[in-house]
């Protein structure tokens, strides 16, 4: 992206709030000082700027001058538009996640006992978790936050099913760290139907993550998840 200064981007901009998109608009240069806290000679340097890179074209009427911007000026600003947006709105390489470890209300170990499930786990996500599931509680806001984003991130879908009982939801597994150790593969997973709040995390793996790692129930956990 070309270097734009920060004052060609708010002329630029004030001079849309205008309505020089479209239009010559009667903008002199004290007036451009005015909205942009410059020097009525600051401001005429900019505009005079502004021209010579054909981002603005002006018009003399009478005794003044009438202004627009170009089709370059416009797409200026949006070029930087853009890069404030990505910015802004881009998601991290990773995410971490706070918590302490909890029991859970067992139904984690009923769930990866199910082989609807099962099947699926195997063949999508590479193996049969452990019966049960570690339940992580959140303990600070940003984890909570971070909570939000989870869902932007890359997931293997397991599909729903039924049998001669009930229907059972789709689940989403999200690859995760437990505690910095890679050695240990785990999943995140989401739920289309669950009791625990949002501020739980539920983690599968095919070993018992809690014997592995010499977890007990109190015990801080950090969940990092990569993009």
């Amino acid at each position: 992206m070309q270097e734009i200064k920060y004052e060609y981007v708010v002329t630029l901009a004030k001079l849309l709030l205008k309505g020089a998109k479209d239009n010559f608009v009667k903008f002199t240069s004290t007036d451009i000082g005015i909205e942009i806290n410059k020097s009525q000679q600051a401001a005429s340097k900019i505009i005079l700027e502004l021209q010579e890179l054909k981002y603005v074209e002006r018009v003399k009427k009478g005794h003044s001058y009438w202004i627009r911007v170009t089709d370059e000026g416009l797409e200026s600003v949006k070029k930087m538009s853009d890069f404030f947006n990505m910015a802004l709105y881009s998601l991290p390489e990773n995410i971490h996640f706070n918590g302490v470890l909890v029991s859970g209300m067992g139904e984690g170990k009923y769930y990866m006992s199910l082989e609807g499930y099962r099947k699926q786990f195997q063949r999508r996500i590479g193996y049969i978790p452990f019966p049960g599931t570690l339940n992580i509680k959140l303990i600070d806001s940003l984890s909570l936050d971070n909570r939000a984003k989870i869902e932007s991130f890359r997931y293997q879908l397991i599909d729903g099913f039924h049998d001669s009982d009930r229907t059972y939801g789709w689940v989403k597994c999200y690859p995760v760290i437990i505690n910095g150790n890679k050695n240990i593969q785990s999943d995140l997973l989401i739920l289309e139907r669950t009791h625990h709040d949002k501020n739980m995390l539920e983690i599968i793996s095919p070993v018992n993550i809690k014997k592995v790692l010499r977890l007990r129930n109190g015990n801080t956990v950090k969940v990092t998840m990569q993009n």
